[in-house]
């Protein structure tokens, strides 16, 4: 919806999905028409400023033309009718476009505003070298002038057959076609040179109402059959699309039932499955990409192939879940974010907001909040997720990679009235996820691939780089800026800004989203930032550290197997529980067996759970900290503790191997702990390392006991940006 230009129509099919995300895992190709097209009917185009051939210099290549010349309001729903609602040259306009059943024609119905006087190509024919083009009344079969009144007139363009070309009267070989009806008053048609059936419409102080008919046929007697049409639609009232723009009936009445299973309760968490309907009469493939809550506990749902469903009911027993769908025909939604009621959605081309006019449980209204300024049709040329600070902008992460984005991927920000835009920061390849710190700070994760040495999770800031260049191209599927940007001669800045914690691929192959917890009734561990891993199907939680402006943390995996891969986490405000969706398609290196649909609940049982609370770098070693009382002897034992570390190459190739921080050579290289020392209290560890440095990666197994005995064992992945000085 960037020019409301109509490239083509077609007749006698759908869309061929086979090579889409409808379909496929990966889903690489784009929709095809499947049918005939109407080749006569192409060609429907808005001019600005007065003409048709309005200059496209400085247009944006893959975005909206400026909004004093077209601007997309979004459109509305009235049972299976559509009513698209923008403005061309400040001049609001809804059409109601509509099939002519039987017949090669369409219709557009108008209800247009006050304002400047406007310009419209109804159709152009596919044969430019048209021998006929003008305007007949309806009583005559051939044109006998070249322009004239829109008024009981058809402007036509047509070809005559080449051995009747010189006998008077000669019949029409084929011919495109367009009349209007209504409120015609002061309207002309002017065919031009182009065999463009062109449409002045006068400027008014007034709306006005017409029905703008569009039609292909051949000989005198489709002629007739046009002229007849066009009598008995003037017959008939207009639809006037402003009655139709207040929700109608209800297009998914249905609601699903399904009966979720709680997991099994073996600790202080339970990961718990939402049951998902088997089937729907619509053949939806459920390919849950991300998630929401209303404030009273119902969860927003979002399809990789367009739906949005709301599901209620959710309890601690999951015994009566409801799903209902609410929206359709997204473009490949990836973030959710309820609002004062209202869902938000980031979608390829840019956010929609959803409106239920008529509290019939369905989105009535899809509002354009916010057009994306860069679209680009290869499928992974994704925008993810969807966040909030706390005055009210919204956030979401473009791909840098596999697009032909002009920037090396970006954090979007977008005001709270969908007005304003400004890219926040920039340097990213995949960016599968986001979080949102309570203070405003902000997560980004990235996948490892070219210029990613490894996943990794920044906290980031204005105006950010965070790794990702432009030397890379997919040929005709994509490349940067279009092929504008000769990728072969970027170069490279000699840093960037290092993330919060690196994972190896063993670890998160391809990031997901984070989340902030803070809510007490998820147990110990609420206060703190989960990260979710779409490869692995894993849930994480990070130990954070500043100090003179250095940012680092340590991450630990949490002990369980998600069904699909986790995209999105969000606490639901009803339960305080946390609850995460994800799928599966793109995943090489991901753990076997993952699911293309799933969401799950990671529920607090109320039992005790031993685990590190905190990992923080101190001058002279590494402090563990835990919510346990430990065994003295095996908290002193340096055989308790494994510790090993290695950096990562930046570089153009994909990802990189792990180096050694003394030598740089390829290999791990093992961490020197020469003292290990309980404090007082029993529950932290100092880890004296000898000679402590920066490094990209450090891995530290644990091989505990507690007080009475009890085995405790986990595994820690670190990243030292920078060591404190020592008093």
């Amino acid at each position: 919806m960037h020019t409301m230009n109509q490239t083509g129509i077609w007749q006698g099919g759908f869309l061929n999905l086979k090579a889409t995300q409808h379909i496929r895992g990966r889903g690489e190709g784009v929709p095809q028409p499947e049918g005939k097209i109407l080749e006569g009917l192409a060609g429907w185009q808005w001019g600005h400023e007065g003409t048709l051939d309005y200059s496209r210099k400085d247009l944006l290549p893959r975005g909206p033309l400026p909004k004093k010349w077209f601007d997309y309001k979004g459109h509305y729903l009235h049972g299976k009718q559509l009513i698209l609602s923008y403005a061309i040259d400040g001049r609001e306009i809804l059409e109601l476009p509509q099939s002519i059943k039987g017949k090669t024609a369409v219709r557009h119905t108008l209800c247009i505003g006050p304002g400047k006087a406007l310009i419209l190509a109804t159709a152009t024919p596919s044969d430019t070298q048209s021998s006929f083009t003008g305007v007949i009344t309806l009583d005559k079969n051939v044109p006998d002038k070249r322009q004239g009144s829109a008024t009981n007139s058809i402007a036509l363009s047509g070809r005559r057959t080449k051995d009747l070309f010189q006998t008077k009267a000669t019949p029409l070989d084929s011919f495109t076609a367009s009349s209007v009806i209504g409120d015609t008053s002061g309207m002309t048609w002017k065919p031009d040179d182009q065999q463009r059936l062109v449409l002045n419409i006068p400027a008014d102080d007034k709306p006005r109402l017409i029905d703008i008919i569009c039609f292909a046929g051949t000989e005198k007697t489709d002629i007739k059959t046009l002229a007849t049409l066009v009598e008995q639609f003037k017959s008939e009232k207009i639809d006037d699309p402003k009655s139709l723009i207040k929700g109608g009936s209800s297009n998914w009445p249905e609601t699903f039932k399904t009966v979720g299973y709680p997991g099994l309760e073996r600790g202080a968490y339970a990961l718990d499955t939402i049951t998902i309907p088997e089937s729907t009469p619509w053949n939806t493939w459920f390919r849950t990409s991300a998630l929401e809550f209303f404030p009273d506990g119902r969860m927003v749902i979002s399809t990789h192939g367009g739906d949005i469903w709301i599901v209620s009911g959710i309890d601690k027993d999951l015994l009566n879940l409801k799903w209902k769908r609410f929206a359709g025909g997204l473009y490949e939604p990836f973030g959710v974010k309820v609002v004062d009621g209202l869902i938000y959605v980031t979608c390829k081309d840019r956010l929609t907001r959803l409106h239920d006019l008529n509290n019939d449980g369905e989105a009535d209204y899809y509002e354009s909040f916010w057009a994306d300024t860069d679209v680009s049709r290869f499928f992974h040329a994704f925008n993810f997720d969807l966040h909030t600070d706390t005055a009210g902008n919204f956030y979401y992460a473009k791909c840098g990679q596999y697009t032909s984005y002009a920037l090396p991927g970006s954090v979007m920000k977008i005001s709270p009235d969908g007005k304003k835009s400004e890219v926040y920061c920039t340097g990213f390849r995949t960016p599968n996820g986001m979080g949102m710190f309570p203070d405003n700070r902000m997560t980004v994760s990235d996948n490892q691939g070219s210029w990613m040495p490894a996943s990794k999770i920044s906290l980031v800031k204005k105006d950010g780089f965070y790794g990702y260049v432009q030397t890379h191209s997919g040929g005709k599927n994509w490349a940067p800026d279009g092929g504008r940007i000769d990728h072969t001669k970027v170069v490279p800045p000699k840093s960037f800004d290092q993330p919060l914690i690196w994972m190896p691929q063993h670890v998160d192959n391809s990031a997901g989203g984070q989340l902030w917890i803070d809510d007490p009734r998820w147990g110990p561990l609420s206060g703190r930032l989960l990260h979710t891993s779409f490869g692995k199907g894993w849930m994480f939680y990070l130990m954070l550290q500043e100090f003179d402006e250095i940012n680092q943390a340590a991450i630990i995996k949490l002990p369980f197997d998600f069904s699909a891969g986790v995209q999105r986490a969000r606490v639901n405000p009803a339960d305080g529980q946390v609850y995460a969706v994800g799928l599966d398609g793109w995943n090489g290196g991901g753990r076997p067996g993952l699911r293309d649909q799933g969401v799950q609940r990671l529920r607090y049982t109320g039992k005790p759970i031993s685990m590190v609370t905190d990992c923080q770098v101190e001058p002279d070693g590494l402090r563990l900290r835990f919510n346990f009382v430990l065994d003295p002897a095996s908290a002193a034992d340096l055989k308790s503790y494994g510790a090993e570390h290695w950096n990562y190459h930046w570089r153009a190739a994909y990802g990189s191997d792990m180096f050694s921080p003394t030598t740089d050579q390829p290999g791990k290289e093992k961490l020197k702990i020469t003292k290990a020392t309980l404090s007082e209290d029993g529950k932290s560890v100092k880890l004296t390392v000898a000679v402590l440095k920066p490094v990209n990666q450090v891995h530290l197994t644990l091989n505990l006991k507690g007080k009475q005995g009890e085995p405790f064992r986990e595994e820690i992945y670190w990243t030292i940006n920078g060591v404190p000085k020592g008093e």
